[in-house]
């Protein structure tokens, strides 16, 4: 079996100078991954929403992504987001509305030319959009098996305020943008973005099963 490695989070330097574009905060996750786990796109512990709402269904992110960018090259991704989410408990919504806020949807940035919708790096690069987000969902379950349930936790992590390579303190929208994103697809944006227990009943598993 395949040794997983944790992702390191370099918390004192995690985001590279943001750029806005047209209100679109644009910032790099600084990750470290190595040995991450194939995705099967199934998985014995079902993907469902967190409190227990119905299971997220990729027609639906792909119809919000189609609303709230028409033409972006995100199309089509629903399908990716819920196979990669499923088994780790993690609300599919919380990756379309991250991409939201870091490129609009793979329209701006630096991301869209190295396949990096939901600005994972610096210096990351995928050989396609399915590629970064199996990296980011791998990168948030490890935020949440260190007990980040909710957006606001995932940004202490992910676009801290205050950090140094943040100078004009663009991070402080990171939580605003994503929240509203993830409440427009039917999110709770205050709530847990986890499936709580069997979230981590999921990842112990995987845990086990690896070492």
């Amino acid at each position: 079996m395949r040794t997983l490695v944790a992702v390191t989070v370099v918390c004192g330097a995690v985001c590279v100078a943001p750029l806005a574009f047209g209100g679109i905060i644009v910032t790099a996750l600084a990750v470290t991954l190595a040995g991450a786990p194939q995705s099967t796109g199934t998985s014995a512990c079902a993907a469902t929403a967190p409190n227990g709402s119905p299971s997220v269904q990729a027609d639906e992110i792909d119809a919000w992504i189609a609303r709230e960018v028409p033409g972006s090259p995100l199309a089509g991704i629903g399908p990716a987001m819920v196979a990669e989410a499923a088994g780790t408990g993690l609300d599919p919504r919380l990756l379309a509305a991250i991409a939201l806020q870091e490129t609009r949807l793979g329209t701006a940035g630096g991301g869209p030319a190295v396949d990096n919708p939901l600005g994972l790096g610096p210096g990351l690069a995928f050989p396609s959009w399915a590629a970064a987000i199996a990296l980011a969902v791998a990168t948030l379950a490890r935020m949440h098996a260190a007990g980040a349930q909710t957006i606001a936790e995932i940004a202490v992590h992910w676009a801290p305020v205050g950090a140094t390579n943040d100078p004009t303190g663009l991070n402080a929208n990171w939580v605003g943008g994503v929240s509203t994103a993830y409440a427009a697809l039917g999110g709770d944006p205050t709530g847990p973005v986890f499936g709580h227990a069997a979230a981590v009943s999921c990842l112990q598993g995987a845990r086990a099963s690896s070492s």
